[in-house]
This record gives C-alpha cells, structure tokens and sequence, in this order.
C-alpha cells in the first residue's frame, strides 16, 4: 500500500512539474511583445511623412508591438544598411518605405531566409512578388493620372507647366512624373521646367520657380509633387506679383492634401490637390495580426485616395480630415 501511495505521489508530482513547465512556456509566449523593425525615409521630410511616421508609432503601442524605428535621412545606402541591421537584430517583422525603388533585393532575400516577414509599405519597392510577404501602398501614377485627368477638363488655350519632382527614384516621384510626362505628350502640351527637388524640400521648389520667373520664363500651371512643394512655389509667385488659383492665371496642383493644404484649396490657392493618404499604421497592424493568426492575406494592396477640387471641396471635408 504505502508502494501504491508513494508511486500516486510520484505521479503526481512529475504531472505538476509538466503542468508548470507548460504554463512557463506559454505564458512566455504570450508575453513576448511582436518586435517590428520599421525603416523609414527621413525624420522631418514634410508634413506628409510626420503624419506617417506618427500614425506608425501609434497604432503599434496601441498594438503592443515594440517597435524600432530607423531613419535613413535622405541616404539610399543607410536605409540599406539599416534594414540589414534589423535583420541580424532578428526583429520579427521588417517594414520598409524606401527612398529609392531598387536596390533592395539584397535585404529581400536575407529577410526570406532569416523567415523575417518583409512588408513595402508607402512606395512600392520592384521586387518579385516571392521576396516579400505583403504591399500596403499608394499607387502614385494613378494619383498623377487624376491630376492629368483634371487638367485636361480645364480646357486651357495652352499648357505650359512647371513640374516640381520629388526625391529622385522615389516610387512617388517615378508614378506622379510618369503620368504628367505621357499626359504632355499625349496632349501635345509644354513643360517648360522638369526637376526633383531632393527631400521634397520647400525652399528648394520656391527658389526654383522663383529662378524661372526671373528668367522670364512662362508658364500656367505647376504641377507639384507635394503639398510643400506647391506652398513654395505660390510663395514665389506671390512675391512676383503673379496671380494663381480659382481665381489666378496659374493653375496648382499639389499632392498629399494635407489638412492644412486643403484649407488652401478652399480658399482657392490650390486648384486641386491629390490624396496620398499617410495614416499605414492600423493598416499594418491588421496584417500583422493576421499574419500571427495564420490567415491568408491579401499580398498587394493600394491604399484608397481622393482628389480634392477647389470648385467642388467644403469645410465638411476638411473638418473630418484626421492630418
């Protein structure tokens, strides 16, 4: 009997062990926080990207994810060096918004084989669909199309445009380019000026329209590739005494619509502005937690984008904007 009773506690206490050794292990799964490694393009390229950059960091505390977060500051090469970093820190997920589209093939496939989830989100990258595992972007030739596609209906007797460029092979500056440069040449119109301002930089568009006006070059419509870059170049006008808007001899078209951008479109300072939305962070979140639930995911997906017309935009708009 006392055999049988010793062998009972024996059993008992080897069960309890077990039991407490899985609840060890669970609980430390449950409270391991998903680390995500997030490379992003620059700290205070524009209002846009602080947007971005903020809504990020929001809905991943909210998410409880830790994040680490590096900027490359204008450097192709360091925003390389940056995600090959996170990836030898082993973070569990990698997000990645490039300053240029190539070049990242490399990072690609080491995340692949390091089993890192490798996710584009805000430019799409050019790589093949089996180098990463999913897209949350905006399509940036479409948003060029809709401001072409505006322009044409303005009917002008004649287009001379100045184009405002962003970041040299930047997916944003390569589709929002693209589209303005077909669209010329598919309507006969003239562009008169055609340059990349690095950083997206204000100062740098408002000096380059002031250069043309300077020289005596005409135009009637600017087409900038975002909001900034439009204030800068009204700025410029505005101290030639040159008239722009609804009611101008220049025509604006700005990209982004910021809040405060539409405020301008309203007042009929920009004549239209293009949506590139920034807000990725939830969108992110969803295909995280769905990734860690094991559900199929949509792998390309573009963000949803407005266009906002100084004719038609009201107050109602631009109050329920969230940036």
């Amino acid at each position: 009997m006392k055999k049988l009773f010793s062998a009972v506690l024996v059993l008992m206490l080897v069960l309890s062990l077990a039991a407490c050794g899985k609840k060890s292990e669970t609980t430390g799964k449950e409270d391991k926080k998903i680390t995500v490694g997030v490379v992003q393009t620059n700290a205070n390229e524009s209002d846009w990207r602080t947007a971005n950059t903020n809504s990020i960091n929001k809905a991943f505390e909210e998410a409880g994810f830790e994040t680490k977060m590096v900027f490359g500051e204008g450097d192709h090469a360091k925003q390389i060096s940056q995600a090959q970093q996170l990836i030898q820190e082993e973070v569990d997920y990698l997000v990645v918004l490039g300053l240029q589209s190539a070049g990242w093939e490399d990072v690609a496939k080491a995340a692949k084989e390091a089993g890192i989830p490798f996710i584009m989100a805000d430019r799409k990258l050019d790589l093949p669909e089996d180098l990463y595992t999913a897209m949350v972007c905006s399509d940036f030739e479409a948003e060029g199309k809709k401001a072409v596609d505006w322009l044409k209906k303005q009917n002008l007797p004649s287009y001379k445009i100045v184009v405002l460029g962003g970041d040299t092979g930047s997916s944003a500056q390569l589709g929002r380019s693209k589209a303005i440069e077909e669209g010329a040449a598919a309507n006969g119109w003239e562009i008169v000026f055609n340059q990349n301002m690095k950083g997206w930089d204000e100062n740098l568009a408002k000096q380059a329209v002031a250069d043309l006006i300077a020289s005596g070059t005409e135009f009637n419509v600017i087409y900038a590739e975002n909001d900034n870059m439009a204030r800068g170049a009204c700025d410029a006008m505005s101290a030639a005494g040159i008239t722009y808007g609804k009611n101008g001899d220049v025509k604006v078209i700005a990209f982004d619509a910021n809040k405060w951008a539409l405020e301008k479109v309203l007042a009929g300072e920009f004549n239209l502005d293009v949506e590139c939305n920034p807000l990725h962070g939830p969108r992110i979140v969803k295909l995280i937690k769905q990734l860690e639930a094991g559900e199929k995911i949509e792998k390309n997906v573009y963000v949803e984008e407005e266009v906002f017309d100084c004719d038609t935009i009201t107050r109602e708009m631009i109050d329920a904007r969230s940036y």
